[in-house]
């Protein structure tokens, strides 16, 4: 029996739209976390298959950059790059190949504003010259509270000699944990150096926070049964380390010594953890943004 012609025919639509429907580019984003506090480092993966059935290389055009992102505000307010003419090399990508890359999102877009943003990360393929984009996915920036603030003056020989930086901690509810944050900002120009996590606190124990004679920031906090954690901050936000120390009987504390230095009394050291959000300014305008694809 023979299948009329125009059966024949919507066979053959659909199977080129099939075939074209394959030929194509799959994007998808994840983040770390969706809740964020102002500042604080929003981590995104991207997510890229090559699966137009050849090898292919993204490349920014003329039309624009073969990487980036559409991010929105509530009220589809547009949210524009830090720098909207960066440069990214060309990335070859073989047949079927899946790459996947990190970025942070606040070192790119302008994000301090409170509220809800729509992210979609969107990938140029001249070859084809269209866009591809992944679902859109959503972010929440808040506050968290603060519980300590102190100006200190930047020392000769540092970087910024003579200004005056603003050292805030903050507590952040996230899930049933309230996590310890710093920030470092300078107060002559607003600049924000860092808002980095110092790990988890335990309510109603507040931390011991003092300079030393550099005025790096130490922060003692509790984190969990007789366990506390030391952190180090330098004057300019960079992540000095941490340190964890087991508690046998009394609180520790922190005693300045003669020369400046601060000494932790009454616990024993376990080991030294590294930065989990490594800590610095966001990239300036005329920066190529770290972590995208290379």
């Amino acid at each position: 029996m023979k299948l009329p012609r125009l059966f024949l025919a919507v066979i053959a639509i659909f199977l080129s739209l099939l075939g074209s429907a394959r030929a194509q580019i799959a994007v998808s984003i994840s983040l770390k976390q969706r809740l964020h506090i102002r500042h604080e480092q929003v981590l995104a993966t991207v997510s890229v298959t090559n699966n137009t059935g050849r090898d292919i290389v993204l490349e920014d055009t003329r039309q624009g950059q073969w990487f980036g992102f559409q991010i929105n505000a509530e009220g589809d307010q547009f949210i524009a790059p830090r720098n909207p003419d960066y440069h990214l090399d060309p990335l070859p990508m073989k047949a079927g190949e899946t790459l996947k890359r990190s970025v942070d999102l606040a070192a790119l877009y302008q994000l301090g504003d409170f509220g809800i943003y729509s992210v979609r990360a969107n990938i140029y393929y001249a070859g084809m010259d269209r866009y591809f984009s992944s679902k859109p996915t959503h972010i929440e920036i808040t506050e968290g509270r603060t519980i300590w603030k102190r100006s200190a003056g930047v020392p000769d020989g540092e970087k910024g000699a003579g200004h005056t930086h603003l050292f805030t901690l903050l507590m952040h509810q996230r899930g049933e944990q309230t996590i310890l944050y710093v920030r470092v900002e300078d107060q002559d120009d607003g600049s924000v150096f860092c808002t980095s996590p110092l790990g988890r606190m335990i309510d109603g124990v507040a931390p011991d926070v003092q300079f030393d004679s550099k005025n790096n920031l130490y922060v003692l906090q509790l984190i969990g049964l007789r366990r506390f954690a030391l952190s180090r901050i330098s004057v300019n936000g960079q992540f000095l380390g941490q340190t964890y120390y087991s508690v046998p009987k009394a609180r520790p504390y922190l005693r300045k010594q003669p020369d400046g230095s601060l000494q932790l009394v009454g616990g024993r050291r376990e080991e030294i953890a590294q930065n989990p959000v490594p800590a610095g300014p966001p990239p300036k305008l005329s920066e190529r943004p770290s972590g995208l694809p290379r």
